[in-house]
């Protein structure tokens, strides 16, 4: 009778699939090794990516205290500017103040100067009122002819309208008297081409 040994078979069946584990083991290594790297890979790409994120961080900050800076510098020459533009705003109001007091000064010189012109000798003035256009004078004459002729004159200058000579009355100095006008200043452009023709 023959006489098989199946022990022996059975050793060399296990120790073929044991040398096919260890292909196995090294493929898993690689496997391993690789995930390692793409693992180690990751680790450093984010690293730099962090890195890079980082500086750009720190550049924008400092541009951003820079960009303060700059604006408070500014804030202070916007406060500058906003004083100097107020102060140039006053001193446009007070020559514009003073343009309009000049214009409107030369109408009371005009109205001294025309008065002055038409006093005749022997009359002299105690107080003259002028409110806008309307004047009241009150004097002092050494005759009755001196007041005619100031009210004459004053008719005759053209600058002088509605001309009312008020109460004359005999006082101790002579003759007292009141007039009252108006200065006709729209008359002052036309009054001498009058009297030139």
């Amino acid at each position: 009778m023959i006489k098989i040994n199946l022990i022996a078979e059975k050793k060399a069946a296990k120790a073929k699939p044991a040398g096919g584990g260890v292909k196995l083991e090294a493929g898993a290594e690689t496997r391993n090794l690789l995930l390692v790297a793409i693992l180690l890979l990751g680790v450093i790409v984010s690293g730099v990516w962090w890195y890079a994120k980082n500086r750009e961080l720190e550049e924008w900050q400092g541009k951003i205290q820079e960009a303060q800076k700059e604006l408070a510098r500014l804030e202070e020459v916007q406060k500058k500017g906003d004083y100097y533009k107020a102060q140039k705003e006053r001193l446009e109001r007070q020559i514009q103040l003073v343009t309009d007091l000049k214009k409107q000064q030369q109408v009371p010189v005009h109205i001294l100067d025309q008065i002055s012109k038409n006093l005749p000798d022997f009359l002299w003035l105690d107080a003259m009122t002028a409110q806008a256009n309307q004047i009241s004078v009150r004097g002092k004459a050494t005759t009755y002819n001196a007041v005619s002729n100031f009210y004459n004159n004053l008719n005759n200058s053209g600058y002088f309208q509605s001309v009312v000579l008020g109460r004359a009355s005999v006082s101790p100095d002579g003759v007292a008297f009141t007039l009252n006008c108006t200065f006709a200043p729209a008359s002052v452009a036309t009054a001498p081409a009058e009297s030139e023709g």
